[in-house]
């Protein structure tokens, strides 16, 4: 059985993966699109995104962050439940900023262009603090962003990431 203190810090690892600083590991990043001038113009598109994400996760930001959500999207962090639709995506990410403090960065290292549907993969990492006990650990993930064309620009349909480092130890 996993304990309450157990499943906020592989929640908050999980959650922070999206706010982490990040180092390349030496990897150049990808784009595959249909053309080299949507390449390029998609590839900014994902990077200002996912940094308005980045953003909106260090700043608390829960309607912020809807903003670039589709509009059924499905936030599915590790260890924890799919948050299914607008509402749920909400909450989730209220539960998370009334929990944990977050910090950090993305980098994109590969995605590709399917008409009206995009995937990207990064990585972050960074730090988390747990606001009931204020205890802090450093944090590393890895994401699966799909993308949904809708109203003319790119939105986050579904968010899928993991832990890439073991699990910080929390007392």
């Amino acid at each position: 059985m996993i304990t309450l203190g157990k499943f906020v810090a592989v929640f908050v690892v999980s959650i922070f993966s999206s706010t982490a600083f990040a180092a390349d590991s030496g990897t150049r990043s990808q784009l595959v699109a249909a053309s080299a001038e949507e390449s390029e113009g998609a590839r900014r598109q994902f990077e200002k995104l996912i940094d308005t994400y980045s953003e909106g996760l260090a700043n608390k930001n829960v309607d912020g962050i809807l903003e670039l959500y589709s509009s059924d999207p499905v936030f599915m962090p590790e260890y924890a439940p799919p948050a299914v639709g607008r509402e749920a995506v909400r909450k989730a990410y209220e539960w998370v900023f009334a929990t944990l403090k977050l910090n950090g960065h993305f980098i994109v290292h590969e995605a590709e262009v399917i008409g009206d549907r995009a995937w990207v993969r990064t990585n972050s990492t960074g730090r988390f603090t747990i606001i009931a006990t204020g205890v802090e650990a450093d944090v590393a993930n890895s994401e699966f962003f799909l993308f949904k064309r809708e109203n003319g620009g790119w939105k986050i349909h579904r968010y899928i990431f993991t832990a890439s480092a073991p699990l910080p130890r929390i007392k």
